[in-house]
C-alpha cells in the first residue's frame, strides 16, 4: 500500500506539472505584429499597422520613464525603440554569465507599453567587437567579422533574448545589428544575419526581425568614401517570412550632425535648404546624380532606399532620423528640414522612429514647434499605395 501510494503521488505530481505547463498562457500568433507583403499587420483579420514613434533610452528613474511614456502616448506614439548594449547583459571577461538585473529595463518598458497601448522594438545598438562610428580618438573595430567567438556570443545573446520574450506580443520585433559595415564583402553580414535569424527561430517564431542595410564594405563607410551602395547591394536578403528591412535617414549627416562633439568630419556650418550645396551622389554600381541640398534631394534619397521594399515586396522601416540641436539655431533650417522629412516619410510606405526625442543633443523634444509637427505626422496615414 505504501508503494502504491508513492506511485500515485508521483503520477499526480507529473500530471500537475504537465497541466501547469499546458496552461501557461501562450498568445495566438495573430496577436503579434508580423510581415505581410510590404506591410506589417496584426490581429485575426490582418489589420494593417504602421509603427511610428521614437527611440527612447532609459531615463534616470522609473518615475521619469513613466512620465515619458505618458507624454509620448498623449502625442500619438505607438512604438518605442529601446536601444541596448551587450554590456547590459554580460561583461567581456565573463560572457557566459548574464548580469543580475539584465532584464529589468526591458521588463519595465514592456509594462509601460502594456499600460499605454504601445509596441517596443529591441535594438542591438552596441555589439562586442564592433565600432563603426567615426568618433574622435576611438578606433574603428571590425573584429566581429573575423572572430568566431564574438559571433557566437552575438548570436547566443539574441537567442537568449528571443527565448525569454517569445510569448510577448507587446514586442513588435528585434532589430538585430546596428549600422553594419563589413570588413570585406557584404556576404559577411549576410551569413551572420542568417545564422542569427536561424538561432532566433529555434525558440521564437512569433516576432518580426529587423534587418538593417549595409553602409559600406571593406571597412569603409559611405560617409567617408563618398560612395553609397545600390539598394540591392546594401540590403542583404535573408531566408525568413517575417522580416522588416531598415535604414537610417540622417540626410545628410554633414548637416544633421554639424558640430557633433564626437565627429571630426562634421565641424562645418550647414543650412537647409542650400541651393549652392550640390550633392554629388554616387553608388558603387556606377549610378550618379547631382542635386542641391533641398527637399528634392531628401525625396530622392528616401525613394532610393524604399526601392528595395517595392521590388522585393517587404516592409521597410527607418530606425532613426532627426537633426541635432545645432541645426535649430542661427537660422540653419532645422525646423524646415524636419518638416520636409516628416512630410516625405508620412507620404511613404515606411515605418519609423525619430531618434533622440529626449536627447539634449538632438533637441527635438525641447523645441516647442516640433511637437505639433510630430503629432500631425503620427496621426497621418501613409498616402502612397
Amino acid at each position: 500500500m505504501r508503494f502504491q501510494s508513492v506511485i500515485r503521488f508521483a503520477v499526480l505530481l507529473l500530471l500537475t506539472a504537465s497541466f501547469g505547463q499546458a496552461s501557461e498562457p501562450v498568445p495566438a500568433a495573430h496577436k503579434f505584429v508580423r510581415a505581410s507583403g510590404d506591410q506589417l499587420v496584426v490581429g485575426e483579420a490582418g489589420e494593417s499597422v504602421w509603427l511610428r514613434g521614437v527611440a527612447l533610452k532609459p531615463g534616470n528613474s522609473a518615475q521619469e520613464n513613466e512620465k515619458r511614456f505618458r507624454e509620448l502616448a498623449e502625442l500619438g506614439v505607438n512604438t518605442i525603440r529601446l536601444p541596448f548594449s551587450y554590456r547590459h547583459f554580460y561583461d567581456p571577461e565573463t560572457p557566459d554569465i548574464i548580469k543580475a538585473g539584465a532584464w529589468d529595463t526591458i521588463d519595465e518598458y514592456l509594462a509601460l507599453a502594456r499600460q499605454h497601448g504601445m509596441w517596443v522594438i529591441l535594438q542591438n545598438l552596441s555589439i562586442e567587437g564592433w565600432q563603426p562610428v567615426p568618433v574622435i580618438g576611438v578606433p574603428f573595430d571590425y573584429s566581429i567579422w573575423s572572430d568566431a567567438g564574438l559571433q557566437e556570443r552575438y548570436v547566443g545573446l539574441w537567442r537568449k533574448i528571443a527565448e525569454r520574450y517569445r510569448h510577448e506580443p507587446r514586442i513588435a520585433g528585434y532589430s538585430l545589428f546596428f549600422e553594419p559595415i563589413t570588413a570585406a564583402g557584404s556576404e559577411q553580414w549576410g551569413k551572420l544575419a542568417q545564422r542569427t535569424v536561424d538561432a532566433i527561430r529555434e525558440v521564437d517564431t512569433n516576432h518580426a526581425l529587423f534587418i538593417e542595410r549595409i553602409y559600406g564594405i571593406n571597412a569603409e563607410r559611405r560617409e567617408i568614401s563618398g560612395i553609397d551602395l545600390a539598394p540591392d547591394d546594401a540590403f542583404i536578403t535573408v531566408e525568413d517570412d517575417n522580416l522588416v528591412y531598415e535604414f537610417y535617414y540622417f540626410e545628410r549627416d554633414e548637416y544633421t550632425h554639424q558640430f557633433a562633439s564626437w565627429r571630426a568630419d562634421t565641424q562645418l556650418e550647414r543650412v537647409y535648404p542650400d541651393p549652392d550645396w550640390i550633392i554629388d551622389y554616387q553608388e558603387s554600381s556606377g549610378f550618379e546624380i547631382s542635386l542641391p541640398f533641398d527637399r528634392n534631394y531628401l525625396e530622392f534619397y528616401l525613394a532610393r532606399q524604399l526601392e528595395f521594399g517595392e521590388s522585393h515586396n517587404v516592409p521597410m522601416s527607418i530606425w532613426g532620423f532627426g537633426a541635432m540641436h545645432t541645426c535649430f539655431i542661427e537660422d540653419r533650417g532645422g525646423l524646415r528640414w524636419l518638416t520636409d522629412s516628416l512630410d516625405l516619410i508620412s507620404q511613404s510606405k515606411v515605418n519609423w522612429t525619430l531618434w533622440g526625442y529626449y536627447d539634449e543633443r538632438f533637441f527635438a523634444g525641447k523645441h516647442d514647434d516640433v511637437r505639433p509637427l510630430l503629432r500631425a505626422a503620427l496621426a497621418a496615414g501613409h498616402t502612397k499605395n
